[in-house]
């Protein structure tokens, strides 16, 4: 008898909790004591809102594409000049690769040590990418036009500096050029995270094959009577061999008024690009800035 007056008394509970749970959900207001009790019951009822989400459109979308333009134009200004710097000081650039591979090659061949200095510069540009991998938002492109500061550029400017500082104070020529090999693969890798399209600062060799290609298929649409295609890549890359060759130009002034000091420059303007550049680049907005908390969408 006691058991089963023991399940009848947790059957009524269980009736009285499954008619009493519902009208829990739609309840305005809740008594003190069973306050936090409600707040659970009528969460689990609601649907959960989608997080705001800040759209990422692509290139050929984006309505601050002279923005874009003006930024990718300082930051191959910026490359090209330590390159330049880097091609009197240490006698190779050191924001590609390619070069560098091919002379690796011909110093072993050769029998020459420069070999081991040049395998070395390769690695840390290879380094500064993975570190714009694992950097996650503190690398990401797209902050300089959404008014937030750059965590990956700065640290890129930092390496510049200390480079700098090794060459000059430590004559130590082999470690600043993997300290600006590393500075270059890290800035090149933050800017090719931009979600538009990858900035690539230090080379433009690829970009130019693909404008290539893309203005080949726009005469063939213009000769079939088609609509070509967008032509802001083309465009964009235009801007970005002409900013590496204006580097190229100051490097060769830079260098020759004040030597190693002149990498000291590039330092400063690329320290400039991820703290205040972000900020003129809203004030000079229309749209108000993406708060910090705000996740984002890529398209």
């Amino acid at each position: 008898q006691a058991v089963f007056g023991l399940q009848g008394t947790v059957y009524r509970h269980i009736l009285s909790a499954s008619r009493v749970g519902p009208a829990m959900c739609r309840q305005e207001s809740a008594p003190p004591a069973a306050a936090d009790f409600n707040m659970d019951r009528a969460a689990s009822c609601k649907p959960a809102l989608a997080p705001t989400a800040i759209a990422r459109t692509p290139l050929d979308r984006r309505a601050d594409f002279r923005k874009i333009v003006a930024v990718a134009s300082l930051y191959t200004a910026i490359s090209g000049m330590l390159n330049g710097i880097a091609v009197c000081e240490l006698g190779t650039p050191v924001g590609y690769t390619s070069g560098a591979c091919v002379n690796i090659g011909r110093c072993v061949a050769s029998k020459d040590k420069t070999a081991r200095r040049l395998v070395g510069m390769c690695t840390m540009f290879y380094v500064g990418g993975i570190m714009a991998g694992l950097g996650g938002s503190a690398c990401d492109g797209d902050y300089v036009f959404e008014g937030r500061m750059s965590p990956g550029v700065l640290l890129s400017a930092m390496l510049l500096a200390l480079g700098t500082y090794v060459k000059r104070e430590l004559s130590h020529p082999t470690l600043c050029m993997h300290l600006w090999a590393l500075s270059q693969g890290l800035f090149n890798g933050v800017t090719s995270k931009f979600s538009a399209a990858p900035l690539r600062t230090s080379y433009v060799t690829g970009g130019q094959t693909d404008c290539a290609i893309m203005l080949g298929k726009a005469m063939l649409a213009l000769a079939q009577g088609r609509a070509p295609p967008s032509l802001r890549k083309v465009i964009l890359n235009a801007w970005c061999c002409a900013g590496l060759a204006l580097g190229g130009f100051l490097a060769c002034h830079a260098h020759r008024r004040w030597g190693a000091r002149s990498s000291l420059a590039p330092a400063v303007a690329l320290a400039f690009a991820a703290t205040a550049l972000p900020k003129l680049i809203v004030a000079s907005s229309v749209a108000p800035p993406p708060e910090d908390g705000d996740d984002k969408v890529r398209t």
